[in-house]
């Protein structure tokens, strides 16, 4: 309380304070045990209108990146001198950064109606999606249904659930599904600010869309795996991120868009709207990385799978489960490849070793293509998400995480210039097909393995008496009665060769 009290008086709305300052990003570095602590709390309480932490901390001398509201800003850098914090402005002003990195609010309106009316009208656009931009979910949406439209042969249309505002959670469902089939599901989106996590997967539909004829690799994805992808599981909140896509407040929300919720936050009773969906799993709820405050960036919601739209996540991927060998979720920013688990440092999933080998390798295939260095290991940031959920709940072999660019010593954070899009999506891909490889590579031994044991079973399937088909004739029910018995004695009048032991 004492913290939320310090934190009141420090960024309390002074009467002279002008409006149109502008919004600036700090970059702070704890340097001692006491230090990293009270930056926790502050992560954890802080209203994200005043402090909206980018990073988390996590480390002593790890950075944090904190935008900072315009008419708390000196309150804020009087707080860090007291205290004694190293810190440096990052971005001295982001709704000019916003500006020029992103563009002009109303091309992008024009550039959305212009796409719009192609999807529905051009007969011969229904696969190809200019990559490199930013588009709305209405645009992302028409697109996945019309790619599903016309090409039923790959893809097929899949609602996941509906948002608190009524939209549909859209993704599409490739390969030739089969009951052995081994599962993949990509998603990103879950944050409403990462813009880039969800052109990535974007990129991914429209490379196997319009790849997968020339591409070997893609066309072995679709004969031997099923793989899901969900470019945007936030779709509320990534609307609202483009209402006004230069004003930081906007630009910057990262929750969904659920109405809002009360609580006493020390000082008063806070009232905010919007829960972290990536911290609404039934995972360690509410232990550690998350906020009770609604106000807070990383507010958990009332209750685990509270929401509409984690709720009915989790319900679609419990709904594969047996199946579903790999679970990537995409975010950004940091160049991080994470890993089960992420709620204490030091806690691993039993098969670490396999999980840990296939994400060294994604992020040294990730790497040849522009040299972008990755790091890969546990959550750094202590957090408990969809991942770690899938990972304990389904069993999921290979469960990621994956943080896009830019690095986390880089200044622009999510507002990535919009010629590193491609690039960064591309090189994804490349770590991404180290996991479809990993699927399909398994799935196809287990399928010569299966071939030659049944051939080896074929070999020794006979009848060891014989009496069985007067057996048979007398009891017709003695086979499933007594299975063990006339696998040993009468597998072949039986048709219990499957079960010969080789």
């Amino acid at each position: 309380m004492i913290l939320r009290v310090i934190l009141a008086l420090l960024i309390a709305v002074h009467s002279s304070c002008q409006e149109h300052g502008a919004f600036k990003v700090f970059r702070v570095l704890p340097t001692t045990n006491q230090q990293l602590l009270q930056m926790i709390r502050l992560f954890e309480t802080a209203d994200t209108d005043r402090a909206d932490f980018w990073h988390a901390p996590s480390v002593v001398n790890g950075t944090v990146d904190i935008m900072v509201a315009p008419e708390h800003t000196d309150q804020f850098r009087q707080y860090l001198e007291k205290h004694g914090y190293t810190f440096q402005v990052a971005i001295d002003d982001l709704h000019k950064l916003l500006i020029e990195k992103e563009g002009n609010l109303s091309t992008h309106s024009n550039d959305d109606a212009f796409f719009l009316k192609r999807l529905h009208d051009d007969v011969g656009f229904h696969s190809r999606l200019r990559m490199g931009e930013y588009y709305s979910y209405s645009v992302l949406s028409t697109w996945l249904e019309r790619i599903a439209e016309n090409m039923p042969d790959i893809a097929k249309l899949i609602k996941v659930g509906t948002t608190i505002e009524g939209r549909d959670i859209l993704g599409l469902k490739f390969g030739k599904d089969t009951p052995d089939k081994k599962i993949v599901v990509i998603d990103a989106g879950i944050h409403a600010r990462e813009w880039a996590a969800i052109h990535t997967a974007s990129y991914f539909i429209n490379l196997i869309v319009n790849g997968r004829e020339e591409d070997p690799q893609i066309q072995n994805y679709l004969d031997n795996i099923v793989l899901y992808i969900i470019p945007v599981l936030n779709p509320d909140g990534y609307e609202y991120t483009r209402t006004d896509k230069t004003n930081p407040r906007a630009r910057m929300w990262r929750k969904s868009r659920s109405p809002k919720a009360c609580a006493f936050d020390g000082v008063r009773n806070s009232c905010c709207m919007g829960v972290d969906l990536n911290r609404n799993f039934d995972f360690r709820f509410s232990e550690i990385g998350a906020s009770r405050y609604p106000c807070s960036e990383i507010y958990h919601g009332p209750s685990a799978f509270s929401e509409p739209e984690s709720k009915a996540y989790s319900q679609f991927l419990t709904s594969l489960k047996g199946r579903l060998e790999a679970y990537i979720t995409l975010h950004s920013y940091s160049q991080l490849w994470i890993y089960s688990y992420s709620h204490r440092k030091f806690t691993y999933a039993p098969d670490i070793e396999e999980t840990r080998r296939v994400a060294a390798k994604a992020v040294q295939e990730l790497g040849r293509m522009y040299g972008t260095k990755y790091r890969h290991g546990t959550g750094p940031e202590i957090i408990c998400g969809s991942t770690d959920w899938a990972k304990e709940t389904l069993k999921i072999k290979y469960s990621y995480t994956i943080e896009l660019r830019p690095g986390y010593e880089e200044w622009n954070g999510f507002v990535l210039d919009k010629n590193q899009l491609i690039p960064t999506a591309k090189e994804t891909w490349a770590g991404v097909t180290v996991v479809l490889d990993e699927v399909t590579n398994q799935w196809k031994s287990s399928r010569v393995r299966e071939s030659e044991l049944s051939r080896l079973r074929q070999e020794k399937c006979s009848d060891r008496l014989p009496g069985c088909a007067y057996w048979l004739q007398s009891s017709p029910n003695i086979c499933r009665f007594s299975q063990s018995t006339m696998v040993r004695d009468c597998a072949k009048t039986c048709n219990l060769c499957h079960m010969i032991a080789v």
